[in-house]
């Protein structure tokens, strides 16, 4: 970087210099720093396309909208057949809340890019806005149709279907969009990759310390990601992958750091949060995790990981019928889910109501869930002595032994085994 800035200073009216130089923070999502070398660039090169183009793109990157659309309309002015700069400006017109705008730029966009599913999710994202549910819920499922796996495109006709009334559907959309998560359509952007191309090392960097972190080389792993925030102290990735790793590594403090750097650059991403949330659970701290978890739930309340850690919160907290109402909120829209199954079981077998929880803690064994079986199988033979039952008690606390064993998980190996004993033992199941 110092040889960008010593090139621009050295040449303060060279288009190129001060455009590079705004490339480089740009890379490094110093937006606001790009941004005002970009407008000099354009200054001084005005017909230059790519200063302009690059320039919007900074404002947008920094939540200026307004200026990011005008910015980008003198780009299209200059070459109005670049298809990124077109679908940008529709983000940012639907960002800056000109819904007219953006319905008239959409309504053009799909009259002139009939393929484009972007073009058909940003009118129906209109739509929405203006209550023509079925008008929207039309246009995000020809975006669906036009790229099956568009996640956001499924979560907006979910929200339709939701104010519609039909749930059913709504809920296929759910299930649609996590799995799909952040997938869009792709759309190559030359000008855009040159950019990128600049942050190449330390997105290497981020590749290796997961695959690290994977490996349990935990330290080596927090080791190549401070290395990377060396280079690059705002790339947020970094920051929040780091708050797992150093939750891992018990040291909470560090954590804490990474976790006040990632908020800072994203306010609004939620893995931030949802990795805090762990390591506070994992300090005991429930009540401070509960609100990590909420925080996740706020910015997106899709998120089935961050509600049911959010249900165990609650239920570390003895806060009870709260839990249950999340578990069955996770399995409303994911009826599989394994945990949650095994959460609102326990509870139910706790409060004695037997018969309801042995059916939550029997579909838990039934998902290939295999690092949990043990337990999962271990409970549910628990809850069967419980209610009296002593022929699947044993039944299952055999599976469960069988599974633990081949595991290695020796502690709950001790467990099963004691349970057996008594088990065994006359009169021990009342």
């Amino acid at each position: 970087m110092k040889q960008l800035y010593d090139e621009a200073l050295k040449n303060p009216s060279d288009a190129s210099a001060n455009g590079q130089l705004g490339m480089f923070l740009h890379a490094y999502n110093f937006d606001a720093e790009a941004a005002v070398c970009y407008r000099r660039a354009h200054m001084l090169a005005p017909s230059a396309f790519d200063w302009v183009y690059y320039l919007g793109l900074a404002q947008g990157g920094y939540g200026e909208f307004a200026e990011a659309t005008a910015t980008l309309r003198q780009a299209l002015h200059q070459n109005p057949k670049y298809l990124p700069a077109q679908l940008r400006l529709g983000e940012y017109l639907l960002a800056s809340g000109k819904w007219q705008e953006a319905a008239q730029f959409y309504e053009t966009m799909i009259a002139t890019h009939p393929d484009r599913a972007e073009a058909y999710y940003g009118l129906g994202r209109v739509k929405a806005v203006r209550n023509d549910l079925n008008g929207a819920a039309d246009l995000f499922r020809k975006a669906c149709n036009l790229f099956a796996n568009f996640g956001s495109a499924h979560y907006g006709l979910a929200q339709v279907y939701k104010r519609l009334g039909k749930m059913d559907l709504a809920l296929e959309q759910i299930a649609l969009y996590e799995k799909s998560g952040t997938l869009a359509p792709d759309l190559p952007d030359e000008l855009l990759d040159h950019v990128r191309a600049l942050s190449t090392n330390t997105d290497d960097q981020l590749s290796s310390g997961l695959k690290l972190a994977k490996e349990g080389r935990l330290e080596e792993a927090a080791g190549v990601l401070e290395e990377a925030l060396e280079k690059n102290p705002r790339f947020s990735e970094a920051h929040i992958k780091l708050i797992g790793i150093y939750g891992q590594l018990r040291q909470p403090l560090k954590a804490e750091e990474h976790f006040q750097a990632a908020v800072h650059l994203e306010p609004r991403n939620p893995e931030s949060y949802f990795n805090r949330g762990l390591v506070l659970a994992s300090q005991e701290e429930f009540a401070e995790a509960e609100s990590s978890f909420r925080k996740v739930l706020e910015i997106n309340p899709q998120y089935l990981g961050a509600r049911l850690n959010l249900g165990s919160m609650l239920e570390a907290q003895g806060k009870l019928s709260d839990a249950m109402a999340e578990y069955r909120k996770v399995l409303d829209q994911n009826p599989e889910d394994a945990q949650a199954q095994f959460g609102l079981g326990r509870i139910l077998v706790n409060q004695e109501d037997y018969k309801a929880g042995i059916e939550h803690l029997l579909k838990s064994i039934n998902v290939g869930d295999e690092n949990n079986q043990p337990t999962y199988l271990y409970a549910l033979g628990a809850a069967y002595a419980r209610s009296g039952d002593t022929v699947n008690a044993q039944r299952y606390l055999h599976l469960a032994r069988e599974k633990a064993v081949a595991l290695g998980q020796s502690q709950l190996v001790e467990s099963i085994d004691t349970d057996l004993r008594a088990l065994a033992t006359p009169g021990s199941q009342n």
